[in-house]
């Protein structure tokens, strides 16, 4: 009890330091405001209630209605209410979801070339992230997904991926041998960890949790506040800070539905999408040490790679850069100088 609510308290001291960051009193997360409104778009995710994408949905829906005063609302479905993963992209391609905010590792396989992001060990810093994907290159991934039916709004944050498992540590490549790891539907880390040795298995987040208790998979690979908000650390042992790949989660609509407002709603809503985007991605990085302070307290061994152990690992995965050479090389180029000048 005592641990649960110290780390209550820790969020609340961590979401009113960036709450400040944002125009607007307060966030409701459990119930945005849509009193009143002429239109409601309905935005699904798939963290929990406590996840920064819950609080990054929020603050959206909070601003769109105050910057169409009141015309448009927004309803936020969590923990995969509606979908997840593939399955919610495909349905707002279809049109029978207005809005998710989903992983470009699912987006991949429905626009290819926002693929790129999801190669290994693209990104070291925030810092470089976010100068690609709030200029030229992320303008450019944008487009690309326009021409698949989708409006990317913004770039939301999941952060830097870790590895989990109840096997062993992972130190060097040999240790991924015969390691059954779930991961996102992305032929990237399917190739990447297959290239490590271990065996991927593509699955939703719902079932990652039963799948680890079953023995289908050995562990799994993401951001510490997933692991914290699925429980992971109940099921797995051994906690990896590895940052082997950054995760981008694009907010997105169906391009019919977003050219049925006009221009000026358009401009209130994105504005909207930019303002909560900065809020979640502060959010999301204040999340990350006390997630790493949790995982100890439940008793998961943390080991991290050194800058050595990661050259060794980048040097493991070079093959996977030659595979996608030809779908992504022109972009992956512009990435690689744009982080190149990031100081």
């Amino acid at each position: 009890m005592k641990k649960k609510l110290f780390a209550a308290l820790v969020f609340v001291a961590l979401f009113a330091s960036v709450a400040c960051a944002l125009t607007v009193d307060d966030i409701d997360i459990n119930n945005p405001n849509t009193q009143g409104s002429e239109v409601t778009l309905g935005v699904n995710h798939v963290g929990a209630t406590t996840h920064p994408y819950q609080y990054g949905c929020a603050a959206f829906a909070k601003l769109v209605h105050q910057y169409t005063d009141g015309k448009v609302g927004v309803t936020v479905y969590p923990a995969s209410q509606i979908a997840s993963g593939a399955k919610a992209i495909e349905f707002v391609q279809m049109g029978t979801l207005d809005m998710c905010l989903e992983s470009t590792m699912a987006l991949e396989n429905f626009v290819p070339e926002d693929g790129v992001l999801n190669l290994p060990f693209l990104f070291s810093t925030k810092k470089e992230v976010y100068t690609v994907l709030d200029g030229p290159v992320g303008e450019e991934l944008k487009k690309f997904a326009e021409n698949y039916g989708f409006k990317i709004l913004c770039w939301m944050d999941n952060g830097f991926r870790d590895i989990s498992n109840k096997v062993r540590p992972l130190t060097k490549p040999e240790d991924f041998k015969g390691i059954k790891l779930r991961t996102p539907e992305s032929p990237v880390f399917i190739d990447t960890f297959t290239q490590l040795g271990s065996i991927p298995t593509a699955m939703a987040v719902s079932e990652v949790f039963s799948s680890i208790q079953l023995g289908i998979v050995d562990g799994q690979e993401n951001p510490s506040s997933n692991f914290i908000n699925n429980k992971y650390y109940e099921v797995n042992k051994y906690y990896t800070i590895s940052h082997h790949i950054y995760t981008a989660e694009p907010l997105m609509i169906g391009i019919d539905r977003w050219e049925q407002f006009d221009d000026a709603t358009k401009e209130a809503i994105q504005r909207a999408a930019n303002e909560a985007k900065d809020f979640e991605r502060q959010v999301s990085d204040n999340m990350v040490e006390r997630d790493l302070k949790q995982i100890k307290e439940y008793g998961v061994e943390i080991n991290e790679w050194t800058p050595e152990q990661v050259q060794v690992f980048k040097d493991a995965v070079a093959p996977i850069y030659e595979k996608y050479k030809a779908t992504y090389g022109d972009t992956i180029a512009k990435i690689q100088e744009a982080v190149k000048n990031v100081k």
